[in-house]
């Protein structure tokens, strides 16, 4: 599976922000431009190349189920899903792709991850409470460098600004796709 021009930008953009500098970075993408492959480039560039363990939170079990497609595509391992809702409870493979209202409370079942992976992550909010801020603590109990990458198409809060702040759990855009250039190309 290919992955388009801006696709490839954003995953080696996140990667090398991950590698150079301090903090978690945040990859803009519009809407229907494929944020499902790049997660699961992602998490294949984890898992191949840095060997690494990886968790994808998402809020809805149809982006569980897309994600995880995309992802069993680039990647020939087992992939995990965890979610109440589509009645599936793994925790032991190397890429588990989560629903966060049935994992807030367990990240425990995951032991040890290296890359945590945020779907929609303008729903996490910066004042440090609720369910995203919950697991995300607790991953850094057991993993005090856990690194965290988020996917959205609107990098503001609506009442708290930008998603991006150097005391919040993302530091900066590391990649914003030219939404112009993508209409002008077809892909949107």
């Amino acid at each position: 599976m290919d992955l388009r021009w801006y696709q490839k930008e954003a995953v080696d953009a996140a990667y090398k922000y991950l590698c150079d500098q301090k903090g978690n970075p945040v990859i803009c993408l519009p809407t229907g431009s494929g944020k499902s492959l790049v997660i699961a480039e992602l998490a294949r560039r984890a898992v191949e190349d840095f060997q690494g363990r990886v968790l994808v939170l998402q809020h809805r079990k149809e982006l569980i189920s897309q994600n995880a497609e995309k992802v069993r595509k680039l990647l020939p391992i087992p992939i995990g899903e965890y979610s109440a809702g589509l009645r599936r409870y793994a925790t032991k493979e190397d890429v588990v792709l989560c629903g966060i209202q049935s994992v807030y409370e367990k990240a425990m079942l995951f032991d040890r991850r290296h890359l945590l992976i945020i779907d929609e992550v303008h729903l996490v909010p910066n004042d440090g409470l609720g369910m995203y801020q919950t697991f995300i603590n607790d991953m850094r109990s057991i993993n005090p460098d856990l690194r965290c990458v988020g996917l959205t198409a609107t990098p503001y809060r609506t009442g708290e600004g930008a998603l991006c702040k150097p005391d919040g759990v993302f530091q900066k855009i590391c990649y914003e796709a030219p939404v112009k250039q993508l209409i002008d190309e077809g892909f949107l």
